[in-house]
């Protein structure tokens, strides 16, 4: 097993009451293995399911459209509610050292519609927990590979 230690990161988000910046625990994907752009995939523990905006399912070979969903969910994201379509897709884990292999997994991801956040991925209990063991702290993630 491998341990990658990742970040939080700012996401321009507004201030908390107190004035100090929310911090993200955010790691770093792609929907191919090389060449492709790097998302962020922001680790959400409360989310039940994995979601990504819309838009990265034509990246991943995927016409959300025409193609058949695995299943559908009814998901909150951002504050809006909506039943979403749910593929089976490969997403790649980008290691901290470029020197070490990225790391592909399948994972069902909800398609979903209308994405207002600044990131690609939310990473829930579906898909990101239920692979990859992972701790939260103020300061950073680490996650098991």
């Amino acid at each position: 097993m491998t341990f990658w230690t990742f970040p939080h990161v700012s996401l321009d988000e507004p201030r908390l009451p107190d004035g100090s910046v929310i911090r993200r625990p955010v790691v770093p994907l792609s929907a191919r293995t090389r060449g492709a752009t790097q998302l962020q995939g922001v680790i959400d523990s409360g989310s039940p399911i994995s979601a990504a905006n819309a838009t990265l399912f034509a990246d991943l070979g995927i016409d959300i459209d025409r193609d058949e969903p695995v299943h559908e969910v009814s998901l909150t994201v951002g504050g809006q509610f909506s039943r979403a379509p749910v593929f089976e897709v490969t997403l790649w884990l980008h290691p901290p050292t470029p020197s070490e292999e990225s790391v592909a997994w399948q994972l069902p991801l909800v398609a979903r519609r209308g994405w207002r956040l600044p990131f690609a991925v939310l990473l829930g209990q579906r898909g990101w927990f239920d692979r990859f063991p992972t701790r939260i702290d103020s300061t950073a993630s680490v996650v098991e590979a």
